[in-house]
C-alpha cells in the first residue's frame, strides 16, 4: 500500500470567498476568480473538458508526456519530491513517476479536497511504495504558501514542483510571476519546477477550445454562480446568462465572460448587485505565450529556462526551469 499521510488543511474561509465576489462584482468590469471554478463540481466539470475533442491541451500534453517522460527524468535527480499544485486526478504525473526512480515523497497540492482524494485513488494502486502526503490549500496565495512550506518543512529539501496543463496563463503576468515565485519557495533547495505553456496558434483553434459544442465548458463557467448561490446565499437565476469565449489580441489572451441576457439584480448575502442586458461577468482569462515571452516571464520569478519539450505542431511546450 502507499504511504499516505492525513491531507493537511488550509484556512480558506467563506469570508474570503465573499469578500472577492463582491469585490470583483462592485468593479466597472464585473469578474470573479477563476481560482473558485474548482469547488467539487467544478474539478469534475473540468476533467470532462480535458476529455472534449476542442479542448487540443490535455491531449497534446499527454502526447509529449508520453513521448519524453524519460528524457524529461534523466534530468533530474534521484530522491527528490514531487509537488503537484493543481493536482487534478494525477494523470499526467503518473507518467513522470514511472520513468523516475527513488521519488522521495509525492504531494499533491489542491483546493479541491475530493480532486485529492480522487489523485489518491488513482496513483495508490499505481505506485504502491510512494509515499503520498496530500496537502490542501491555495498555491495562489503567497502567505499560505510560506507557511505550509515552513511547517511541511518542503523548502529544506529539494523538489520538483509539476505545473502541468496550462493554469499559469490563468493569470495576469502580474500575478504569473507571483505564482511562479511560489514554486521557487516550493521547489526548495536547488530544486526544479517543470511547468506546461499553451503557445500561440489559430485563433479560432482557441476559441472552439474554451466553447465546445456539447456545452461542458459552459456548464462549468455557470457553476460559479451556481457556488455563489450554493454557499454565499445568492440569487443568481442561472439561465438568466450565457457563456462566450473571446480572443483579446493585445494581451494574447482567451477571455471567458458570462453575459447578462437581461437587465436584473442579484442579491448576494444581503447586497445587491445589478446587472444591464448584454453586461459580461469576466471570470477567466487564458493567456498564450511565445517560448521567449515565457522564457522572459519566467525571469521575473528568478528561474530560468533550461530545457523544452514540444509537439510536432508546437501547440504546447512543456518547460523545465531552475532558480537563478
Amino acid at each position: 500500500m502507499s504511504q499516505v499521510t492525513a491531507i493537511k488543511k488550509s484556512n480558506i474561509t467563506d469570508t474570503e470567498f465573499l469578500n472577492d465576489v463582491i469585490s470583483g462584482l462592485t468593479q466597472q468590469q464585473k469578474t470573479l476568480p477563476c481560482k473558485y471554478f474548482y469547488d467539487d463540481k467544478g474539478a469534475a466539470l473540468f476533467e470532462q473538458i480535458t476529455s472534449l475533442q476542442e479542448y487540443y491541451v490535455t491531449r497534446i500534453e499527454l502526447s509529449i508526456l508520453e513521448q519524453y517522460s524519460q528524457s524529461i527524468a534523466q534530468m533530474l535527480p534521484e530522491n527528490l519530491s514531487i509537488i503537484e499544485p493543481g493536482c487534478g486526478s494525477g494523470k499526467k504525473v503518473a507518467y513522470l513517476l514511472a520513468h523516475m526512480a527513488n521519488v522521495k515523497t509525492f504531494v499533491p497540492f489542491e483546493i479541491s479536497e475530493e480532486m485529492l482524494s480522487y489523485s489518491l485513488a488513482h496513483l495508490s494502486p499505481l505506485f504502491p511504495d510512494l509515499a503520498i502526503s496530500p496537502l490542501l490549500g491555495d498555491f495562489t496565495h503567497n502567505q499560505m504558501v510560506k507557511q505550509l512550506t515552513k511547517d511541511t518543512a518542503l523548502d529544506s529539501q529539494t523538489n520538483l514542483v509539476y505545473f502541468p496543463g496550462s493554469t499559469l496563463g490563468n493569470f495576469s503576468p502580474v500575478k504569473a510571476i507571483e505564482i511562479m515565485n511560489n514554486f521557487h519557495r516550493l521547489c526548495g533547495v536547488n530544486g526544479y519546477v517543470l511547468i506546461g505553456v499553451d503557445l500561440v496558434k489559430e485563433r479560432q483553434v482557441l476559441l472552439d477550445a474554451y466553447n465546445d459544442k456539447a456545452g461542458v465548458t459552459a456548464a462549468f463557467n455557470k457553476n460559479l454562480l451556481q457556488r455563489i448561490n450554493n454557499e454565499l446565499n445568492g440569487t443568481f437565476n442561472i439561465d438568466n446568462f450565457s457563456h462566450e469565449s473571446r480572443f483579446n489580441e493585445q494581451h494574447s489572451r482567451i477571455e471567458m465572460h458570462l453575459v447578462s441576457n437581461c437587465t436584473q439584480s442579484v442579491i448576494i448575502n444581503d447586497q445587491q448587485i445589478d446587472f444591464i442586458e448584454g453586461e459580461s461577468i469576466h471570470t477567466e482569462n487564458s493567456h498564450k505565450y511565445t517560448l521567449e515571452s515565457f522564457k522572459q516571464l519566467a525571469a521575473q520569478a528568478n528561474l530560468k529556462l533550461e530545457q523544452t519539450w514540444q509537439d510536432d505542431s508546437n501547440y504546447f511546450a512543456l518547460c523545465l526551469l531552475r532558480p537563478l
